[in-house]
């Protein structure tokens, strides 16, 4: 196994993942029984001020990435910006397309969607982390809040959940039921994926490393 063709399974891995992360964030938008916290809040922000989702997805990616670097005294991750970049045009793309094909207006149908999103957020994020790249700048916020405060992993994520969420309810964003079940339901979902792409990596990489990403389970 080359190094090229190792690292060109682990960009279609990150790609694979980033796209059906994206289709999950449209459907649980367009389920309208509530959204995950973040994108709850972009779409908030696109009703009250203006623009698109995906936009709002790589200005806020931005934000973040530069409090990390601040607080860290670092330099601002330039893949962390080309991530949200990659997801807020997969999120702009499938809301266009999923408008255009189908949007349930039955309570059935938006059940559908939600689970839908929780399943293709679930599997994006478990294949993108294959690739051991950059984490999402929302992950890398979680990680700051474990190393400034020592918290724990379901602690700080509750934390930065909790802040999105207001914020989200300040700018009118779709909350609901639905974003309580994102909330609790995600961490275990991905958790389920985790392993099982982890294995497929392995196998098609033929190769095995040990290195374990902040999102394995939960």
């Amino acid at each position: 196994m080359t190094l090229n063709k190792t690292i060109r399974i682990r960009c279609c891995f990150y790609l694979i993942g980033i796209l059906l992360l994206s289709f999950g964030i449209s459907c649980s938008v367009y389920s309208q029984l509530g959204a995950a916290p973040m994108p709850s809040l972009q779409v908030g922000l696109q009703q009250t001020i203006g623009l698109t989702v995906g936009t709002w997805e790589f200005i806020i990616g931005a934000i973040l990435v530069t409090i990390m670097a601040i607080v860290r005294r670092k330099r601002p991750d330039i893949f962390a910006f080309f991530s949200s970049f990659l997801t807020g045009l997969g999120i702009d793309m499938w809301l266009y397309v999923v408008k255009q094909v189908y949007v349930p207006d039955q309570l059935l149908g938006k059940i559908l969607f939600l689970c839908l999103g929780l399943t293709f957020i679930g599997l994006g994020v478990s294949l993108y982390l294959q690739a051991k790249f950059s984490p999402a700048p929302p992950d890398g916020m979680i990680l700051l809040f474990e190393e400034i405060w020592k918290m724990k992993r379901a602690v700080s994520r509750t934390l930065f959940s909790a802040i999105v969420v207001t914020l989200a309810f300040f700018f009118s964003g779709p909350i609901g039921i639905g974003t309580l079940i994102m909330v609790v339901s995600l961490g275990p979902i991905v958790a389920r994926f985790y392993p099982i792409m982890e294995s497929l990596f392995q196998k098609l990489s033929n190769h095995h490393p040990t290195i374990h990403t902040m999102n394995r389970g939960g």
